[in-house]
């Protein structure tokens, strides 16, 4: 197969990759009890809707990894070490996310089945593990470094719309921050950076390999 063609199958999985990660954004946050499940996330996994909401995010994750890494073949060479260390942190971020995702889709429904373990997540006891906190802080600090860095080596790049790169970042933290202030907030989040994952997408499809 053509590299070019690699290039443009990573554009497209990009695009979806937003698509569906705004479809769980905007499912999770008005079709699941989320304010209730603060206390009590059985209430979220009990739902009728959990599985395919979780399926549609696996999905997501797995189609931005292919699409950043496409997107970083075509601006590796003028990227530098900054696009280098992004690229590096924003995969291992979604590979430790898709990992997060699975528990939700073949364990947590299990759990919540048991009387005798549904504490494990009503009680918080899970979430509270020190390995799985260090597991959510590693997570969490892979995936601020990873757009920090490689939406600098977008912004930089001559290969896309800097505006691109703007939204992407800008898009990842208002998202990051936006449960603590506002749910419509967070959903605007996604949806900005969902814009600047697209212009990424449909630049990769319209453009030959590098």
């Amino acid at each position: 197969m053509k590299f070019s063609i690699l290039q443009k199958l990573g554009g497209i999985a990009l695009i979806k990759g937003a698509v569906l990660l705004t479809v769980y954004a905007i499912a999770f946050m008005t079709l699941l009890p989320a304010a209730e499940a603060r206390h009590d996330i059985t209430l979220l996994v009990q739902s009728p809707y959990w599985i395919w909401i979780a399926l549609v995010a696996f999905g997501g994750v797995l189609s931005m990894i292919f699409g950043f890494i496409a997107v970083y073949s075509k601006i590796y060479a003028e990227s530098g070490i900054t696009g280098l260390i992004g690229i590096i942190f924003i995969v291992f971020a979604y590979i430790l996310q898709a990992c997060k995702v699975t528990w939700e889709i073949f364990l947590y429904p299990i759990i919540c089945a048991s009387q005798a373990y549904a504490p494990l997540l009503k009680d918080f006891i899970i979430q509270h593990n020190t390995g799985v906190v260090i597991f959510r802080y590693a997570a969490t600090l892979s995936i601020f470094l990873g757009i920090l860095f490689f939406c600098a080596a977008l912004i930089r790049s001559a290969a896309f719309p800097k505006i691109a790169g703007i939204l992407i970042f800008t898009g990842a933290v208002i998202y990051g921050i936006g449960p603590m202030i506002s749910v419509f907030i967070a959903i605007g989040g996604i949806i900005v950076l969902s814009i600047g994952c697209s212009m990424v997408g449909v630049k990769m499809i319209n453009t030959q390999a590098s």
